[in-house]
């Protein structure tokens, strides 16, 4: 099952892959797309510019599961995974001022903002869409150094995405596409997090996290309050 890093014209297929594994999603699809049984288009238009976003944010890495098409033959991929480098380490992979590749941002963004004015996301409640990014400083903390750890949290490989297509679920591609982002914290010694959907720290604990450490969906006025999932998984630094 081959593990490759993403290209960019891989991105329609990455949201289609996106769109039908969190298309019953608590997060994503009860809270910020109820209307998505009704627009499913919707959902996919909005997965495709939340990868085309990431594309662009050189601190991370872009993988795809791939398995061959038993009647074409061809390559056909069916999971995704996006590993964030935070921290120190983060910083050292960003692009310098004049590297041509920094003209991809603004692109990206210009054909999101066009996007959204010719396909609006019918399939969104819009008041939920930042839903998320709101809820984010509720827990930070959780990635904060302590006085008592021998290392820093803020240096860490985040697991921000990972999607495997329903067909192809159990099959060892979400285990393989986690594994590549745990070698990487494993060979840097730094930690591995995660906020995992409902239902899915067995499967993180299971394949490299140590413990679930807190919840994203805790605390006065959080407006993730009520959504289900929002575990925060580490896996401590170790070294290969």
């Amino acid at each position: 099952m081959p593990i490759r890093e993403a290209n960019f014209f891989e991105i329609p297929a990455i949201g289609s892959i996106c769109s039908a594994a969190f298309f019953e999603e608590d997060l994503f699809g009860r809270t910020m797309h109820p209307h998505r049984h009704k627009y499913p288009e919707d959902f996919t238009f909005f997965w495709q510019g939340m990868v085309r976003k990431n594309w662009t944010d050189w601190r991370k890495r872009m993988l795809v599961a791939c398995t061959k098409d038993e009647m074409t033959g061809k390559e056909k991929l069916v999971g995704m995974a996006i590993w964030h480098r935070q921290g120190e380490g983060g910083k050292k992979m960003e692009l310098a001022s004049y590297d041509p590749r920094k003209l991809i941002t603004p692109l990206a963004k210009q054909a999101n903002t066009l996007t959204s004015h010719l396909y609006p996301n019918r399939a969104a409640d819009l008041a939920n869409l930042d839903i998320l990014e709101r809820g984010f400083p509720f827990c930070m903390h959780h990635w904060a150094s302590k006085p008592d750890e021998p290392f820093s949290r803020s240096e860490n490989w985040y697991l921000s995405l990972l999607a495997v297509h329903p067909d192809h679920q159990g099959e060892g591609f979400g285990r393989e596409l986690v594994e590549w982002g745990i070698k990487e914290a494993d060979n840097e010694g730094v930690c591995a997090s995660v906020m995992s959907s409902y239902g899915t720290d067995p499967f993180y604990l299971k394949h490299g996290f140590d413990e679930v450490i807190g919840d994203a969906t805790e605390g006065d006025g959080n407006p993730l309050k009520g959504v289900k999932g929002g575990s925060i998984l580490f896996r401590w630094p170790k070294k290969n």
